[in-house]
């Protein structure tokens, strides 16, 4: 029997959580013996809220799961606020398992944690595609690749709550076999499995895609040029078509024009770095294409009634 251990961070996420361990439960079903076995731990052994308030069924701390019943493989899952959970406190635990257990992992931003401790340093791994920017500028020994879920050597890592599940399913068929994988995808209703070298979002454009080709590409070209925008007429130069056209296409099916767009993925960008990172309101900014901290403030007061500091403050609440 396998022992698949998880550690939970606060603020983790419910489906993240769900995804990698519901496959694992429903191995069980489909093996003579089970196959694997489930713990949830904390680093000090108590509940843990999820984003979402719901807690996690703790059974024990980090320390207290190594010393007594070291796990095959550990899981660190950390989602939103992850940076701030990322303590000292969790960076010693984490070093010293390395000796201890075989495999180790990061789910979701957990990768993030992991490189912190150093157990990261010389391999290939993922992050969740809005954290990998950050993450790869932080860590100039990993390799960061923006694949769905990445195994190198005895190290995992997985980009989200989907790609857990994609994850968990590769896991199942290493540790179980073929007819086990598809028996647990089967029963999950779970009929997309996407291999770990998939890009991360290689799906959503494919959705515009069937849509609207051009308006497809030109969200592509958008995402890839956050921190330096580009102008409507070059995008609309690098798809081939005139910028009236693209105009018309996007006021038809996206029901805004092409900047207003544009500058809804930037604001985007700008609030995913204010609530998951600790870079300064300025340096974010300039990273989501501003060309000033004042046009910044403006547009994210427009779009989320605060400013980004206030949404900052209102994001750091107590971990219970």
């Amino acid at each position: 029997m396998k022992h698949y251990a998880f550690l939970v961070l606060p603020e983790f996420s419910n489906l993240c959580l769900a995804s990698s361990v519901e496959p694992l439960n429903a191995a069980n079903g489909f093996t003579r013996e089970p196959a694997y076995r489930v713990s949830l731990v904390s680093i000090d052994g108590n509940a843990v809220n999820s984003y979402s308030g719901f807690r996690a069924p703790i059974c024990a701390s980090l320390d207290q799961l190594i010393g007594n019943d070291a796990p095959d493989l550990l899981f660190v899952l950390a989602s939103y606020n992850y940076q701030a959970h990322c303590t000292d406190e969790v960076i010693r635990a984490l070093r010293r398992l390395k000796p201890v257990v075989k495999e180790c992992g990061g789910l979701d931003a957990g990768s993030y944690v992991l490189a912190k401790a150093g157990l990261l340093s010389g391999y290939n791994a993922t992050i969740h595609w809005a954290e990998a920017e950050v993450f790869a500028e932080c860590f100039a020994d990993i390799r960061v690749s923006h694949d769905r879920y990445v195994i190198d050597r005895n190290r995992i890592t997985s980009g989200g709550s989907t790609s857990a599940l994609d994850l968990m399913l590769h896991l199942i068929r290493r540790d179980c076999g073929e007819s086990v994988a598809i028996a647990v995808s089967e029963l999950l209703i779970f009929d997309t499995e996407r291999p770990g070298s998939t890009r991360q979002r290689e799906h959503l454009p494919s959705r515009m895609e069937e849509k609207s080709p051009r308006i497809s590409r030109a969200i592509t070209i958008m995402q890839k040029h956050i921190e330096k925008p580009l102008s409507v007429e070059l995008i609309a130069q690098l798809i081939g078509i005139s910028q009236r056209q693209l105009e018309r296409d996007f006021k038809e099916l996206m029901k805004t024009t092409v900047a207003k767009h544009y500058l809804t993925l930037r604001v985007e960008a700008a609030r995913r770095l204010i609530r998951e990172t600790r870079l300064s309101v300025t340096e974010v900014a300039l990273r989501s294409g501003f060309s000033s901290l004042a046009s910044l403030i403006r547009v994210y007061k427009q779009s989320y009634a605060c400013t980004p500091s206030e949404d900052r403050k209102k994001c750091a609440r107590p971990v219970s």
